[in-house]
């Protein structure tokens, strides 16, 4: 899935187009960078490699909100947290199988 990602693949749980544009712009790239990183955490991995069968792609202003909503999900998350953009956090996650 992630070989052919789309930022319309990500779903979000708030209204994205209420944020500043340079905000939006900020959290489109902070996703594709997570996405194309070649060297997940400094691993020598690709994200499809440290993240096998990536999907669920979901942004999420709340945290408590983040963990109740991929906790739904029968297999493994993980996510990234934004800096804060006046004086917010934002969260992506994905679901994935167990990591290599």
């Amino acid at each position: 899935m992630t070989k052919d990602f789309r930022f319309r693949d990500v779903d979000f749980t708030f209204d994205f187009r209420k944020l500043p544009i340079h905000d939006q712009e900020y959290l489109r790239s902070m996703i594709y960078e997570t996405i194309q990183d070649r060297s997940v955490k400094s691993l020598g991995k690709g994200f499809n490699k440290y993240y096998p069968n990536a999907d669920n792609f979901t942004l999420f202003k709340d945290e408590s909100t983040m963990l109740n909503y991929m906790s739904e999900f029968a297999g493994s998350y993980s996510y990234t947290t934004s800096h804060l953009l006046h004086g917010k956090k934002y969260w992506f996650a994905w679901t994935h199988n167990k990591r290599n």
